[in-house]
């Protein structure tokens, strides 16, 4: 497919910019994701095993294992790999990698959590299907998925391209209605709940060509709560959790004037002491979302 040749020959190159963007020192969207996959992986003892999918230079798979966890990482772009390897031997770190597709990998074990953070984006519907049931397949009886999405709810509050795409696409009215719902619920239950029972956002049309986003991708999929809570919750998981990633404080034009470095100091804020707090997530570009696997 295009659009997975384009991710790959885009990713092949730009391992050492993603390693950078990882460490920012004031805020990394990168580490924001991690934090919540870090809150799924708490639930279980520390010997357990994370399977981190699309795991570009190793950052998560590293920082589970100084944590006693057990890791392997896999991503398809060799660059990553070769990288995510370096920088576990230089932290002393025993995770382990693998140049692989997940579409190819055969497990040899069952994981307590898998996590995918900036991968679905990058694989088409249908492939998001698969990988769902792979991850029914391959989690043990009550293991958890953390997957992380961009965020069509945001598109509400961009006023660019994406926003004009979605009133060109007539989904304004249904992605406003689940805005709402994540602004006025009083609790997580009520919220999740709520979101179970919406089903607006599950019709809205996926479109195949998106605004370049700095990625050199044609098509990165984003979703709104609802309709991957619907898509994940079809293949026997039940959403525990959805924490909001990049909080922005200012529309992402004025983020791009003077107030950058304000706007990532508060979104590092809302991520340390905000990211169980849903109500953020409509102003949030991405959110992670916890799933269980159903008894």
């Amino acid at each position: 497919m295009d659009q997975q040749k384009q991710t790959k020959n885009f990713f092949k190159g730009h391992a050492l910019d993603w390693q950078k963007k990882a460490s920012d020192e004031v805020y990394s969207v990168i580490t924001d994701r991690h934090r919540a996959v870090h809150r799924t992986l708490s639930r279980y003892s520390n010997d357990s095993y994370l399977l981190d999918v699309g795991c570009g230079t190793g950052q998560l798979a590293i920082e589970s294992t100084s944590n006693g966890y057990r890791a392997l990482g896999i991503d398809f772009a060799e660059e990553m790999i070769a990288q995510a390897k370096i920088n576990a031997k230089n932290l002393q770190s025993r995770a382990e990698f693998q140049t692989e597709s997940i579409f190819d990998f055969v497990p040899k074990e069952q994981y307590h959590v898998i996590s995918a953070m900036g991968f679905i984006e990058y694989i088409s519907l249908e492939q998001l299907e698969d990988f769902l049931i792979f991850c029914n397949r391959n989690s043990i009886e009550d293991g958890s998925i953390s997957i992380g999405s961009r965020n069509r709810l945001f598109n509400l509050t961009t006023f660019n391209e994406y926003t004009e795409l979605e009133k060109q696409l007539g989904s304004i009215n249904e992605l406003f209605e689940e805005a709402s719902i994540c602004i006025s619920s009083k609790s997580t239950e009520e919220f999740l709940n709520s979101m179970r029972g919406f089903i607006g956002s599950s019709s809205l049309v996926q479109n195949e060509s998106h605004p370049l986003t700095g990625i050199d991708v044609g098509t990165r999929y984003q979703f709104t709560p609802s309709d991957l809570m619907h898509r994940i919750e079809r293949h026997g998981f039940t959403v525990t959790n959805i924490y909001p990633v990049n909080y922005h404080a200012f529309n992402p034009v004025i983020d791009g004037e003077n107030n950058l470095l304000l706007k990532k100091q508060i979104a590092e804020m809302i991520s340390v002491d905000g990211q169980t707090d849903f109500r953020y997530i409509p102003n949030a570009s991405s959110f992670v979302m916890e799933a269980i696997k159903s008894a």
